[in-house]
């Protein structure tokens, strides 16, 4: 069956049966016909439909009589309606050829800043319509049941990729597929060196991670590494000559370790969200990802919008889009509002309130008081399948690790007294 006889089956088979319309109408639409004149029949049954006009060759020429020939033509030519739904995959498929050929002269002459993001959306534009996505909520049920039966065969509770933080896996149960989890802190507080860290420590328990660094080369990341897993300090990483013999077999031992994990690094700069989502997706063809980390939110090149609030909000929403879409958790750094030393809250989310919309997880670290620089606070300030809370973590600036601490900040009043005394 040539691309002309599956249109003019589609268009036979709705007006021979009332109700063949409404089984393929979430795949096409009147662009998808290659002739103008099937798409405004498949348009007008439609819109006849939508009306409450039963349908067939004698009612669509009343109300058509413009298209009455050709309707009439396709309904005799037309044997039934039972294999509609094959006929209209038939027109999708094709539709999707021709915009394919038609894009590429398009994508042949763009030009600009935005090449890569522009040439996407073009083909973007070419994919067909979803099929339907309603289910009974038994097939939903099943994979529910099938993704407990796997959690119980796990190790321990953990269900999603390590933290690196024992508590903060409590809380979440591990980062989640599918979730988008925003990292916020004001400079210098230490999320990029969390980051590599939960990075580093899903990479080295067999977690495929990409990271992409939109700010640091990455060589410095991984100095950031080494400095991390060998312990060892990271003013010596930069002036090696003050490296002993026992430090260098640390090293060592720390480079293998990170040579043989399946941790990949993009660190170009100047980036839009529609390329991110392209170098995901390659890298999830290439080896299924279970963790991926964009350091951070403001480095991404903004799209063409009318304002920042807008801009930031078509990058969290693609984001979130691009995670659930590929199911693996998304984890990206974003810096807060000024608002003195006070404790951070959602509110502080800098650029935008889509931030706090799309994001699953949102996650705070905050320095409590500066004369104790070590000591950080860890928020869970949302979770949307989970509790939240906090704790406090022992920041070693020296190695660049974030450990879980018992200590507490010391009160502005205990901390007169001390200087009191």
């Amino acid at each position: 069956m040539n691309a002309f006889d599956a249109e003019a089956a589609v268009i036979g088979g709705c007006l021979l049966v009332s109700d063949a319309y409404w089984k393929i109408a979430d795949l096409l639409t009147p662009d998808d016909f290659s002739r103008p004149e099937y798409g405004a029949i498949f348009d007008a049954i439609g819109n006849l439909l939508r009306r409450g006009v039963a349908v067939d060759s004698v009612t669509f020429g009343e109300h058509c009589p413009k298209h009455a020939s050709a309707a009439m033509e396709c309904a005799a030519a037309t044997p039934g309606a039972a294999n509609i739904r094959s006929y209209a995959e038939i027109v999708q498929r094709n539709a999707v050829m021709r915009r394919v050929r038609a894009a590429a002269p398009r994508i042949a002459k763009l030009s600009g800043d935005d090449v890569l993001g522009e040439a996407q959306r073009i083909v973007a534009a070419c994919a067909p319509r979803m099929a339907s996505a309603i289910h009974h909520a038994k097939d939903f049920l099943s994979q529910s049941v099938a993704r407990m039966a796997e959690r119980c065969d796990l190790d321990g509770d953990l269900t999603g990729v390590p933290t690196s933080i024992a508590w903060l896996d409590v809380m979440l149960s591990g980062w989640q597929r599918g979730d988008l989890i925003i990292l916020a802190a004001r400079p210098s507080v230490g999320k990029t060196a969390l980051a590599v860290q939960t990075a580093l420590h899903a990479a080295l328990n067999g977690h495929p991670t990409l990271f992409l660094s939109l700010e640091m080369a990455g060589n410095q990341l991984t100095d950031r590494m080494l400095a991390h897993l060998a312990r060892v300090d990271m003013q010596r990483i930069r002036q090696p000559k003050q490296i002993d013999e026992e430090q260098w077999t640390r090293i060592g031992d720390a480079g293998e370790r990170i040579a043989n994990a399946p941790l990949l690094i993009d660190d170009t700069s100047g980036i839009t969200v529609d390329a991110i989502g392209a170098r995901v997706r390659q890298a999830n063809a290439m080896n299924r990802l279970d963790l991926v980390v964009i350091d951070y939110l403001t480095q991404i090149v903004p799209p063409k919008t009318q304002s920042v609030t807008e801009g930031v909000q078509v990058i969290t929403r693609t984001l979130k889009a691009l995670a659930k879409e590929i199911q693996v958790p998304i984890i990206l750094l974003s810096q807060l509002n000024r608002q003195g030393d006070s404790k951070p809250s959602l509110t502080a989310l800098r650029d935008s309130g889509a931030i706090e919309q799309d994001a699953d997880v949102v996650i705070f670290l905050h320095r409590p008081n500066d004369d104790q620089r070590h000591l950080v606070e860890c928020l869970i300030g949302k979770q949307r399948n989970g509790p939240i809370g906090d704790g406090f973590l022992h920041f070693d600036g020296h190695t660049q690790t974030f450990s879980a601490t018992q200590e507490r900040p010391v009160t502005s009043i205990r901390r007169r007294g001390l200087e009191a005394a």
